[in-house]
């Protein structure tokens, strides 16, 4: 009878969490093929050199272009509340873009942004659940 409750109450939180990274992982795949298919664009956007990385992009390569949304956050902090992130850090820790940059690569690759905020969405829903479920079976 243990095991029965035990299941009615933990088996829909694996099965959310299961979904939940998936769509994690579909989405990290889906932001891979979006960034190597307008690579150029990007590149001539960011570093003003269409050949600055050349498809199929290396994971590391991959994921220094993938955190540009989060670069966004660091660059509207700055720009909109004059927040310091060196004097925070005490070294220069995010990419440096300006803002005329950031603008165009709103303009021009909005999914860019969408997907990543997806995968963070996602990733944070399937922690979540995740330990809830650990919770629930341990407590």
């Amino acid at each position: 009878m243990d095991t029965i409750l035990y299941l009615i109450k933990t088996m829909p939180l694996i099965f959310t969490s299961v979904v939940f990274f998936v769509l994690f992982l579909l989405f990290f795949i889906l932001q891979y093929i979006y960034i190597n298919m307008n690579l150029k664009g990007i590149c001539k956007t960011i570093f003003d050199d269409e050949n600055a990385y050349k498809k199929p992009l290396e994971i590391f390569n991959f994921y220094f272009l993938s955190v540009l949304p989060l670069v966004f956050w660091r660059e509207t902090l700055n720009i909109k509340m004059e927040i310091k992130f060196k004097k925070l850090y005490r070294k220069g820790v995010y990419f440096k873009i300006e803002k005329r940059q950031l603008v165009q690569l709103m303009d021009k690759y909005p999914y860019l942004f969408y997907i990543q905020y997806l995968i963070f969405i996602f990733g944070f829903l399937w922690i979540v659940t995740q330990s809830l479920a650990y919770l629930l079976n341990n407590f």
